[in-house]
Parts: C-alpha cells; structure tokens; sequence
C-alpha cells in the first residue's frame, strides 16, 4: 500500500512511505474440489447416455428409412403390374410365363351348345 505522509511541522518534506502487506494464498476447500470433479463425471455420464440415445434413434431412424423405401419399390413394381394388366394380351402373356399354360389348338377345344 502506498500512503503519503507529512511531518509534523511545515518545515518538513512530504515523503512516500511503502507497505508491503503479505497476503495468505488461500487453499480452495477440499470439499469443493470434490464437488467439482462429480458435477464433471456427472456430465461426462450424462453425455456418453445422450450420445447413445441419438445414435439409437438415428439407428431406428434409418431402419425406418429403409422399411418406407422398400415399400415404395413395392407400390412402383404393383403399379406397373396393374398397368400391364389392363393392356391386352398381358393376361396371355402371363399365362405362359408364369403359369406354363399354352394356348389350346382347335381340336383340344370343345364348344358345348
């Protein structure tokens, strides 16, 4: 601390007289310093626990994905079956692709009146 003083009588000089004041470095309780470091594993558990829920919901997410894209394949491929069917000569075409069916000859068939 820096003081300034004056003498008694007027016939004196001023002069600057230092003090040096020792301060006690205080010590940080130890009882907050283990408060601190469990508030850290806290957190660090609290974020490794929201870190593996989002990536379990990401997971599910994409799975979900997956699922809805398969199913609109699905609806294109049952599309373009509906559409071949309603044009002609589908249904004969499936018959012998799919079924192994051919065509009777005219002997094969008899018409009953």
């Amino acid at each position: 601390m820096i003081t300034k003083t004056a003498g008694i009588g007027a016939h004196r000089s001023t002069y600057i007289r230092i003090e040096h004041r020792r301060y006690d470095r205080s010590r940080v309780s130890p009882s907050i310093v283990i408060a601190a470091a469990a508030c850290c594993v806290v957190l660090a558990l609290l974020f490794f626990f929201l870190a593996s829920a989002c990536e379990e919901a990401r997971g599910q997410f994409m799975e979900g994905l997956k699922k809805e894209k398969e199913i609109v394949e699905m609806n294109k491929a049952l599309k373009v079956e509906l559409a071949a069917v309603t044009q002609k000569g589908y249904i004969k075409f499936a018959a012998q692709e799919r079924l192994g069916l051919k065509e009777p000859n005219d002997k094969e068939v008899m018409v009953l009146r």
